[in-house]
């Protein structure tokens, strides 16, 4: 008799959420964890003695707030903040910085009176094109995908083909100038709809497929919200597993899997690097699909066709985290000052055009560290003041394009290097920024990669590029959370729908588990 019914490997919020519908629905159910914290790439961590940091995703961006009812998560303490402002996107002091205000009547205003009735028309043309996109989204999210060229060729009319074939497969500069034709006016507005289209991408907003990176952050969730749980990001798994428990399941943290254990092509349970094994009817892996297949099934046990699909996908990620501690607030100057007003500064993103985006990409890709980087500077602590002591604050800056292929032994000099200009891009228009930090830690994509197993340290789990989604996440043939293993099931971000804190592909693998064991 197996000692579980189900074992799910990884206690990530999509592991947890898989873990918890099992356990709601009467299965036994263990949760392995390599790491002492649940959340993955979603975890609030205490880096400096008194001060939390979200240590990868921050934000419930692309979140469905239908998902709270489904995983009854209000039951559990979470509760979602709302900031007044999502954003402040500023570049040269000639530019009207760009106000994420997230009422909509706010940011209408906003819009009208710094920008122009142009610049809301254009957002609002380009708001109305992405809907058409998410109404193929909603009746895509619950289910295995369709292939997308299905849906095109099945497209209701020809505008809604048109649509498609442009988002899915042109850039997210086609998308764009369709409502902004001017490269040079609003730049701003463009370069922060830009940074989205290259989240999760191994691109540059001119890159064809690019435009669907754009259209999956704005079209995924209810809208690109970004909100966050009281108490960091970590809060969100921290329910889950007081979910999970509630009804009878168990995590166990500090157990890294060494390999999944597999009798006559059928799961069987998973061995721990401790030698121990644990026996289950099913295995659920929340990893990415280079982990969980060549690193814990073995290309012995596979077809030889999904071995090479498996290793076509692209994981080339490069970022950086920089997470700090700050004994006040910057005072930005300038075209600036007016941020210090009503905390606007509380996120800070430096984006000047698509144009900069795609000279740093040319630089990235050349393996060469960003001149002028992207900086998204955030203080969260001036929203949640549970993350610091009073009269301190936590700041985090996030900065894309940091080179994936680091050359061996240069990554501590380029991550410093690269880590230097980001938080010159504050320093320059608050002077007293650096004199305020008190503590500093510089995260790359390897330091992800060593601490979570996350392939390349990618963080979309595959990237966002169109041969990687839909009916090809995470290999064609496969996209149903199933594998050629029997009773081996996948259930992290690595399958449909794709990255980002959603908690869907986690509650699609659990109900794919659950039409066979209700069989």
């Amino acid at each position: 008799m197996a000692d579980y019914d189900a074992i799910v490997v990884g206690a990530g919020h999509n592991g947890l959420t898989a873990a918890t519908v099992l356990a709601r629905n009467g299965l036994s159910v263990l949760c392995v964890e390599k790491n002492n914290w649940p959340g993955g790439m979603a975890a609030t961590r205490e880096l400096f003695s008194g001060f939390k940091h979200n240590v990868g995703a921050w934000g419930m961006l692309v979140f469905r707030d239908q998902m709270l009812k489904l995983l009854e998560l209000d039951k559990y303490g979470l509760e979602l903040m709302r900031p007044r402002t999502s954003y402040c996107v500023y570049g040269a002091p000639e530019d009207v910085c760009f106000i994420g205000y997230t009422d909509v009547n706010e940011i209408t205003q906003h819009l009208m009176n710094d920008h122009g009735p142009d610049a809301m028309e254009s957002l609002a043309g380009l708001y109305n094109y992405l809907q058409k996109f998410k109404a193929v989204v909603d009746q895509e999210l619950f289910k295995p995908p369709t292939p997308l060229d299905t849906l095109i060729a099945n497209a209701p009319d020809a505008e809604t083909r048109e649509m498609l074939l442009r988002t899915v497969y042109g850039s997210a500069i086609d998308v764009l100038r369709q409502f902004f034709p001017d490269p040079k006016k609003h730049r701003l507005i463009q370069g922060s709809l830009c940074a989205s289209a290259i989240d999760g991408t191994h691109m540059s907003p001119f890159s064809p497929g690019s435009g669907l990176s754009l259209a999956y952050h704005y079209t995924m969730g209810d809208a690109y919200d970004f909100r966050t749980p009281r108490g960091g990001i970590g809060a969100l798994s921290k329910a889950l597993v007081e979910s999970l428990e509630d009804h009878g399941g168990k995590v166990q943290y500090g157990t890294p899997v060494k390999r999944f254990l597999i009798e006559n092509g059928e799961t069987a349970g998973v061995e721990l690097k401790s030698g121990e094994k644990i026996s289950a009817r099913v295995v659920l892996s929340s990893l990415d699909a280079h982990a969980t297949f060549l690193r814990m099934v073995g290309e012995d046990r596979l077809p030889s066709d999904f071995v090479q699909g498996v290793k076509e996908i692209e994981y080339r990620n490069g970022y950086l985290q920089i997470h700090m501690t700050v004994k006040e607030l910057p005072e930005f100057t300038g075209h600036l000052a007016f941020t210090n007003e009503n905390n606007i500064r509380w996120l800070m993103a430096y984006i000047p055009s698509p144009e900069h985006i795609a000279r740093h990409w040319e630089q990235y890709r050349r393996g060469q560290v960003p001149d002028d980087p992207l900086a998204y500077c955030a203080f969260p602590s001036v929203n949640d003041p549970t993350l610091a002591p009073q009269g301190y604050h936590t700041c985090t800056i996030f900065s894309p394009y940091f080179p994936y292929d680091v050359p061996e032994g240069k990554l501590k000099e380029m991550s410093t290097l690269m880590a230097d200009r980001a938080i010159d891009q504050i320093a320059r228009r608050a002077p007293n920024f650096r004199d305020a930090i008190m503590d500093k830690a510089v995260l790359t994509h390897r330091w992800f990669e060593n601490t979570y197993g996350v392939t390349v340290g990618d963080y979309a789990s595959g990237l966002l590029h169109p041969g990687q989604m839909w009916h090809r996440r995470p290999v064609v043939g496969w996209a149903n959370y199933r594998t050629p293993i029997e009773n081996l099931f996948m259930c992290g971000s690595g399958c449909h729908p794709g990255p980002g804190i959603t908690c869907v592909p986690g509650y699609n693998g659990a109900n794919e588990v659950l039409k066979d064991w209700k069989g």
